[in-house]
């Protein structure tokens, strides 16, 4: 795949199993065992994608993340213990792309990685249009059509339907579409502006096609190949 990954984890077995893994998959491996020495390395060498643990006796990953968005669109996979549930929400608030709970199968990783990396080749060859069904949704412009007609969107159905779309066929926890700084209120807030996107785009808002709902995370869009 020719594309340049860093680990960062202070874990040496996990940090040599997943470079054994990921090299066999072709990939060019560099793994860092701190964030003092990841903010080193990512000052002068571009990764495509960077998997981070997100609690490491040198830090907080939400510190690295922030440092790498000021620096880089490199996509993150931000790993997490299996108990962090605010651990994992912190980071994809801060601008982690995914994230993976501990202990994980290492082909659930490649996977991940591999959707990432199309859907940021995708975005950067500036093929912007995702298409389900009939309807055809233009990231550039933020226009939605069916069969060729404007589906008039909000600015708030816009960005939902923009972050669901970053993680087509994938789930997006609830408190990933919240707006800001969330509590119960701002998550059923998320789950109107869902109702009312329903209602633009699925035949039957209550047996959707396309918005589905994930009991308990959150929801997930069923779109085409960009």
């Amino acid at each position: 795949m020719n594309k340049n990954i860093l680990i960062v984890d202070d874990d040496k077995r996990l940090r040599e199993l997943l470079k054994d893994y990921l090299t066999e998959k072709k990939f060019a491996v560099f793994t860092c065992e701190d964030f003092l020495e990841a903010k080193d390395i990512l000052s002068f060498l571009f990764f495509d994608l960077i998997i981070l643990d997100r609690m490491m006796p040198s830090g907080d990953g939400i510190d690295l993340i922030e440092f790498i968005k000021k620096i880089s669109k490199s996509p993150i996979i931000m790993l997490t213990a299996l108990s962090e549930d605010q651990n994992k929400i912190d980071g994809l608030k801060i601008g982690a792309d995914d994230y993976l709970a501990k202990p994980f199968e290492p082909e659930e990783l490649f996977l991940r990685i591999k959707n990432l990396l199309n859907l940021y080749d995708n975005i950067s060859n500036k093929n912007t249009k995702v298409s389900f069904g009939n309807f055809i949704f233009d990231m550039s412009s933020l226009e939605l059509k069916h069969h060729n007609n404007l589906i008039y969107l909000t600015e708030g159905e816009n960005d939902l339907l923009l972050k669901l779309i970053y993680k087509k066929n994938n789930i997006v926890l609830r408190e990933e579409l919240a707006d800001q700084e969330f509590d119960e209120s701002e998550l059923r807030k998320v789950d109107v502006r869902i109702t009312r996107l329903r209602q633009k785009i699925e035949k039957n808002a209550k047996q959707p096609q396309f918005i589905k709902t994930v009991r308990g995370k959150g929801y997930k869009l069923i779109c085409d190949e960009i």
